[in-house]
C-alpha cells in the first residue's frame, strides 16, 4: 500500500508539471508561427483598354492567415530566466559591488556628438559632507567627541573629501568697535601735540587699558602705536624707566612699530631702539594651547600659529593677546605672559552658538536607533543637510552594550539620491581590525565618491519586489497544486487507492 500511495504522489506531480510545459510549447510554436510577418495585401491593376475606356482600379483580396496570438505566460519567460535578488542582511554594511567603467578601444574615434551612456559608467559623486558623532547615553559622550576627530581626520587625509565650510556656515561675529579706546586715543594724540605731556601720559594708558580688554577684537598696530606715545609722553615726564617699559610693551604688541622721525625726536628713536634690541636679545617662551573641543585656531598678535592641541610653539617674551577660534563656537580670547625660557598654558573652553546647538540638537536625534531603523531619509537628517548646503550626510553614534563596552555604528545618507549606507559596525576597543574607524571611515569614502553603491533594496531607486516577479508566483502555484494533490490522495478511503489518470477510484 505505501508503494502505491509513492506512486500515486509521484504521478500528481507530472500531472503538476505537464501544464506548465505544455503552455511553453505552445508559447514557442506561437513564436515560430510569428516570425513571418502576415502578408501585405497590394492592390492589382488591371490593363487600361485599349479603345480608351477606363476601368476602375479595384483591390483583389488577399487570403491573410490569422496568427494566434500567445496566450499570457502564468510561469515568466522560460527563456529569459530571472535571478531572484538575494534577501539584503545588516550583518554587513549594505553596499553593492562596483560597476567597472567600459573600456574604449584605442583605434575607435571618440565622437563629440555622441551621448555617454549611463547604463555601465559609475556614479560619481560630487557635494560636501557634512560629519557628526553622537552619544546615545551621557557616558559616551567623550568617547563621541573622538570618534568624530578620527572620522574626520580620515576622512580629509586624501584631500579627496569636500567637507561642509563650518565658517561660511556659521561666520565669526563682527569684531565689536572700540569706539571708547580709539576715543581716548586721539585724545592722547591731541595733548602730546598740544605739548601736555601729562595728559597724553593718561590718555595714553587710558586707552592701552580699553584694548587689551577686547584681545579678540584689537588692532596690533593701534596697540603699538598706544605705547609708543605713551613711551614718548613718560619720556617727555622725565620717566625714563616708565619710557623703556612703555617701548618694551610697543615693540612686542607689534615687531614693526617704529617712531617717525617727523613726530619724535632723537632721545625717543635712540631709546625705543634700545628697548627694540633688548626684546629681541632675550629667550623665546615656548606656548602650549589646549581646546575643548580640538581643532580650533591659535592666533598670537593676529597671525595664525596652528590648531589645537598646539605644542610647544616658540613666541617672543612678552604680553601676548592669544585667540582661539572654532566655526560655529564663541571665540575665546586672552591676555597670556609668556616668560622668557619658560613653557605657557592656555586652556580655552569653546562654547557652541545658536546655530551650532541646533545642528547638534538635530544629529543627535539622527543619530538614534529609531532614525538607524528608519527605511526613509529622518527629517533631521534632511534638515542638517538643508542648514549646511551638504548633499552627503554620516552619522556615527557610539553607545554601551550591557556588559558596559563601547561600541559605535555609522550611516551615511545621500541626500540627493536618499540612498544610503548602513550596518558600519565601528569597534572602538581597538581589536577588530576590520572595524576600526580607519575601515569605516574608508567604506564611508567609497559610498561618498560612488565606488559602491547601495542596493536596490536600500535606495528604493529601481528592481522588483519578489512579490512582482512571475518566477515566484510559478514556483508557488507549482508547489501549490502538489501540495493539494498529495493531500487529496492521503485523505482517501485507504481501502480504494486514487488513480490519477482518470480520476476516478481504481484501475
Amino acid at each position: 500500500m505505501n508503494t502505491f500511495r509513492r506512486l500515486a504522489l509521484l504521478l500528481t506531480l507530472l500531472l503538476a508539471v505537464l501544464p506548465a510545459h505544455a503552455q511553453t510549447t505552445r508559447k514557442k510554436a506561437a513564436r515560430k508561427k510569428a516570425a513571418p510577418s502576415s502578408k501585405v495585401v497590394k492592390a492589382k491593376k488591371k490593363k487600361p483598354n485599349t479603345k480608351g475606356q477606363k476601368t476602375p482600379v479595384t483591390a483583389e483580396p488577399t487570403d491573410v492567415q490569422d496568427v494566434e496570438s500567445p496566450q499570457p505566460l502564468v510561469f515568466g519567460d522560460p527563456e529569459q530566466p530571472t535571478t531572484p535578488e538575494k534577501p539584503v542582511t545588516t550583518d554587513k554594511p549594505t553596499v553593492a559591488t562596483p560597476v567597472p567603467p567600459p573600456a574604449t578601444k584605442p583605434h575607435e574615434p571618440v565622437n563629440p556628438n555622441a551621448r555617454p551612456s549611463l547604463a555601465n559608467t559609475p556614479a560619481v559623486a560630487s557635494g560636501t559632507v557634512a560629519l557628526f558623532s553622537v552619544a546615545r547615553t551621557p557616558a559616551t559622550t567623550e568617547a563621541a567627541a573622538r570618534l568624530e576627530g578620527e572620522l574626520t581626520r580620515h576622512l580629509q587625509r586624501g584631500g579627496d573629501i569636500p567637507f561642509v565650510d563650518l565658517g561660511t556656515a556659521f561666520p565669526p561675529p563682527e569684531p565689536t568697535p572700540l569706539t571708547q579706546a580709539d576715543g581716548l586715543y586721539d585724545e592722547g594724540r591731541a595733548a602730546y601735540d598740544n605739548l601736555d605731556p601729562e595728559a597724553a601720559e593718561t590718555k595714553f594708558r587710558a586707552a592701552a587699558e580699553a584694548y587689551e580688554k577686547s584681545p579678540g577684537d584689537f588692532r596690533p598696530e593701534r596697540l603699538g602705536e598706544t605705547y609708543l606715545f605713551l613711551g614718548a609722553a613718560r619720556l617727555l615726564n622725565g620717566d625714563a624707566a616708565g619710557a623703556k617699559a612703555a617701548f618694551v610693551r610697543a615693540a612686542v604688541a607689534e615687531p614693526s612699530t617704529r617712531p617717525d622721525k617727523a613726530l619724535f625726536g632723537q632721545d625717543v628713536q635712540k631709546a625705543f631702539e634700545d628697548a627694540r634690541a633688548e626684546v629681541s636679545a632675550r629667550p623665546a617662551g615656548t606656548l602650549v594651547v589646549e581646546s575643548k573641543p580640538a581643532g580650533a585656531k591659535v592666533s598670537v598678535r593676529g597671525q595664525e600659529l596652528g590648531v589645537t592641541p598646539l605644542r610647544g610653539v616658540t613666541v617672543p617674551a612678552g604680553h601676548h593677546a592669544v585667540v582661539v577660534t572654532l566655526p560655529g563656537h564663541t571665540p575665546h580670547a586672552e591676555y597670556t605672559e609668556v616668560k622668557s625660557g619658560a613653557s605657557t598654558q592656555v586652556k580655552a573652553e569653546l562654547s557652541p552658538g545658536p546655530g551650532l546647538t541646533a545642528i547638534r540638537d538635530a544629529s543627535a536625534r539622527a543619530g538614534s536607533q529609531a532614525a538607524f531603523d528608519s527605511e526613509t531619509l529622518p527629517p533631521d537628517t534632511a534638515a542638517i543637510a538643508d542648514r549646511l548646503d551638504a548633499r552627503y550626510v554620516v552619522v556615527a553614534a557610539v553607545s554601551q552594550d550591557k556588559k558596559g563596552r563601547l561600541k559605535a555604528e555609522l550611516q551615511a545618507w545621500d541626500v540627493r539620491t536618499q540612498a544610503r549606507l548602513r550596518g558600519v559596525d565601528i569597534d572602538l576597543s581597538g581589536r577588530e581590525r576590520d572595524q576600526s574607524p580607519e575601515a569605516a571611515a574608508q567604506q564611508a569614502r567609497d559610498f561618498i565618491q560612488g565606488a559602491v553603491s547601495p542596493r536596490v533594496a536600500e535606495s528604493g531607486a529601481s528592481g522588483q519586489s519578489l512579490l512582482k516577479r512571475p518566477w515566484f508566483w510559478a514556483v508557488v502555484g507549482g508547489a501549490a497544486a502538489v501540495t493539494a494533490g498529495a493531500v487529496f490522495v492521503a485523505t482517501q478511503d485507504k481501502g480504494r487507492p486514487f488513480n490519477p489518470i482518470t480520476g476516478g477510484t481504481g484501475f
